[in-house]
């Protein structure tokens, strides 16, 4: 990690810089006027390169600290997010934003609107606290993307990869997952077309270790023992058991997922499985009648395969809607007295 600060905060001693009486190693921002002048390079206390720009290398951009910048009064919702402006007129350029003598943050702005943005911890470790970018089609002809990236004590706390599809080609997509403190996921939620947001980091200079779902799924035990998955298609589901990615996993929910009856046989084969959680979409009654004919033919499968794989297993079974007990409801008749009898 590369500790980024202001040059007024080091001392210069016969052409050596110090931090707190240590030779620093990192980079110096020599801003002037409230705008960027320099940042150099500086190895054991020598400036060993130098350049005009921070994090985000431009070109041609106006280097401003933030404090220059005033943001617009009115949230835009297609944007999600506010303007920013200086000098009264909409901002395009680079900001740059400091904090006990650290960088802070810095973000780019095309007529005044965020296009990406990154923040530092201001400790002196030169960790990544937040990474997000907006790649915004104003048009509305191709699509947009966007990324989101969160850490928080030094582990990831969130990260967030979107696809908005403007060609109607069913590509729009969506993942988010969710850590624990062991930087373990703990929850995942994936919609639509899982390819087109796979990609997690869209630069190679972050320095997380890992680009892509995939590059976090080599992880070992990167699934924690409490995991929540949310919307996962049942060829991606099905991927993930005959992989291992879940063996170790204690307490599972299914949340409005498109896991298949059949598939469940298959979780009998996680030996530290403990307790199992399926939670569907609730049935509503002006909801289209074939609508509703598949669904409660899906919550009868749902429910004969959760009472078999409750019989092969020691296996606490909840399947549940907003409202109420599916495995009691759709239970075959046969098999709801021996479950009754059972309890």
């Amino acid at each position: 990690m590369i500790v980024r600060m202001e040059l007024n905060q080091l001392e210069n001693r016969s052409n050596y810089y110090f931090y707190n009486d240590i030779l620093f190693t990192g980079e110096a921002y020599d801003h002037r006027d409230n705008q960027l002048y320099q940042v150099y390079e500086i190895t054991d206390g020598e400036i060993t390169g130098s350049r005009d720009y921070g994090f985000f290398e431009t070109n041609g951009m106006i280097k401003v600290d933030y404090d220059l910048l005033q943001s617009g009064e009115n949230f835009d919702y297609e944007m999600n997010q506010l303007p920013y402006y200086f000098q009264g007129q909409p901002f395009t350029g680079v900001m740059y934003e400091y904090r006990f003598g650290f960088v802070l943050s810095e973000a780019i702005f095309i007529n005044s609107w965020l296009i990406e943005h990154i923040s530092f911890y201001p400790d002196g470790t030169g960790r990544i606290r937040l990474y997000e970018k907006n790649d915004i089609d104003p048009t509305e002809t191709t699509g947009d993307r966007t990324w989101y990236l969160e850490s928080e004590n030094n582990s990831f706390k969130r990260i967030e990869s979107r696809y908005l599809d403007y060609q109607d080609t069913n590509h729009t997509g969506y993942l988010k997952l969710l850590f624990n403190d062991k930087e373990q996921i703990n929850r995942v939620i994936i919609e639509d077309d899982f390819a087109y947001v796979s990609l997690l980091v869209p630069r190679d200079d972050l320095e997380l270790g890992f680009k892509t779902f995939d590059d976090l799924l080599a992880k070992q035990n990167i699934f924690a023992d409490n995991l929540s998955i949310w919307s996962i298609e049942d060829a991606l589901f099905n991927q993930w058991l005959d992989q291992g990615l879940l063996n170790q996993v204690k307490q599972l929910e299914l949340y409005h997922t498109q896991v298949k009856p059949l598939t469940l046989t298959k979780i009998q084969k996680l030996q530290s499985l403990q307790e199992l959680k399926i939670s569907e979409s609730k049935i509503y009654e002006d909801d289209d009648p074939l609508s509703i004919k598949l669904q409660k033919q899906r919550f009868t499968e749902l429910a004969s395969a959760l009472y078999s794989l409750k019989e092969s297993c020691s296996i606490h079974v909840i399947l549940v809607d907003d409202d109420e007990n599916i495995l009691e409801k759709y239970l075959p008749n046969d098999l709801k007295h021996q479950l009754t009898k059972e309890e």
